[in-house]
């Protein structure tokens, strides 16, 4: 008896696989869509849609939940050059035309001079630009011991020159991307242009010991590998750092310093507590924490934590393809497209009038911010706007042809009220 109800709940299923086939091949074509289509989205250098709006009310659950940003890591040494500036004359096109205010390149030669001599550090990130027609009496010295360091890179601009050609070979893009509708920065791209390589890669690739970019593109940029892993070119940023003082707050009181000022607190204390001590085994950051700021979900954030969190994503392996990730969305997109393409609706899997009213206000786009949610709890980034419009259009069109139906039918069935 048990055998007959297994065959018969068997023959069952596969007589309703067979009737409902078209729905399913259908839903399946529409997930894949999905897949591909958020994969290409994600490697452009723009936020998709609703990234920012999701990732900040994300951010507030979290922290209503008892989660927290987490503070600058222990492998990070953050050095704050605000206060460390110097006035120098500024030229163009070759002449004198002012004055202009820049970091202290004599304090930067003093710094890399001792890390350079101590050698113990992990890595250097100088986020200080050194652009064409601004001079200071440090240079020669300062752009020579920069090119005989290993382990350092600075940022280059699409739309500046450095002073010294030879800067570039220590260099990498620091560019980043926003659009005329959201000002604020949620997205990195890490490879521009499929040759450009930004600041937070050249530090990973070099920091894994990868041949060259770790990053590869594949036919013009369809897509990407890391070490021969499929992995996305751009990823929007979770920020696993934010830096909004100098000091570190926790439950109220202030614990530490998030950051060291140069010349207070590294230079002048040198004989106290040696710099090269300090830097010991430490990922340097050094950086204008005050003025270099950028607009993000969780508000002004330097540039050079923004790179930083960036290279933490990497790090990470934010920017890697989870394959048992793909399935699980693959097989929640396919349960989503049947639905509709039934021509349910929320409010009419129950029975019960109160709980059909409640559920009405359920719908694709809340669905898919709860997953975003636990995606995001789980240190990963789930983008709701592609699956989110796709199903919104498939949902339209079902509801409007279903009414179409219906009053076609209403017609036939009462040729008097035509």
């Amino acid at each position: 008896m048990f055998k007959r109800m297994i065959k018969s709940l068997w023959q069952g299923i596969l007589q309703k696989l067979r009737k409902d086939r078209r729905i399913y091949c259908i839903s399946a074509g529409f997930s894949l869509v999905i897949i591909v289509g958020t994969y290409l989205f994600g490697n452009t250098r723009h936020s998709l849609p609703g990234d920012n709006a999701a990732l900040t009310e994300i951010y507030y659950a979290k922290r209503f939940l008892g989660s927290k940003v987490e503070n600058v890591p222990d492998s990070l040494l953050l050095i704050n050059v605000c206060y460390d500036k110097q006035l120098v004359e500024y030229e163009e096109d070759g002449m004198p035309v002012g004055n202009m205010v820049i970091t202290d390149r004599e304090k930067l030669l003093k710094l890399l001079t001792i890390a350079k001599a101590a050698n113990n550090y992990r890595y250097i990130f100088l986020d200080v630009n050194f652009e064409e027609g601004i001079n200071s009496p440090s240079d020669s010295a300062l752009f020579q011991t920069i090119k005989s360091m290993d382990r350092i890179v600075i940022p280059n601009h699409s739309k500046s020159r450095m002073k010294d050609s030879g800067l570039y070979a220590k260099s990498a893009n620091a560019d980043y991307s926003i659009t005329w509708k959201v000002r604020a920065f949620s997205h990195f791209q890490y490879l521009r242009y499929d040759s450009v390589i930004t600041v937070p890669l050249k530090i990973y690739s070099e920091r894994i010991g990868a041949d060259g970019c770790a990053i590869k593109p594949h036919w013009g940029g369809l897509w990407y590998t890391d070490n021969g892993r499929l992995c996305h070119n751009g990823v929007t940023l979770l920020m696993r750092m934010v830096v909004n003082g100098r000091l570190i707050e926790e439950d109220g009181q202030s614990r530490e310093y998030s950051y060291s000022y140069l010349g207070s607190d590294l230079l002048d204390i040198d004989e106290v507590f040696p710099v090269k001590d300090q830097l010991e085994d430490k990922i340097v950051v050094i950086g204008d924490f005050l003025t270099d700021r950028h607009t993000t979900y969780l508000g002004s954030q330097p540039g050079s934590v923004v790179c930083m969190n960036a290279y933490l994503a990497l790090m990470a392996g934010d920017h890697l393809i989870n394959g048992w990730l793909v399935i699980l969305l693959f097989l929640v997109y396919m349960i989503v497209g049947t639905f509709y393409l039934r021509g349910n609706s929320f409010s009419s899997l129950f029975q019960n009038p109160w709980l059909s009213v409640l559920m009405s206000f359920l719908s694709t786009a809340t669905l898919f911010f709860v997953i975003s949610l636990i995606a995001n709890w789980n240190d990963m980034v789930f983008n709701i706007w592609v699956p989110t419009t796709v199903y919104s259009l498939i949902d339209t069109y079902v509801q409007k042809r279903k009414l179409f139906y219906t009053r076609k039918n209403e017609k036939n069935n009462n040729p008097a009220v035509a």
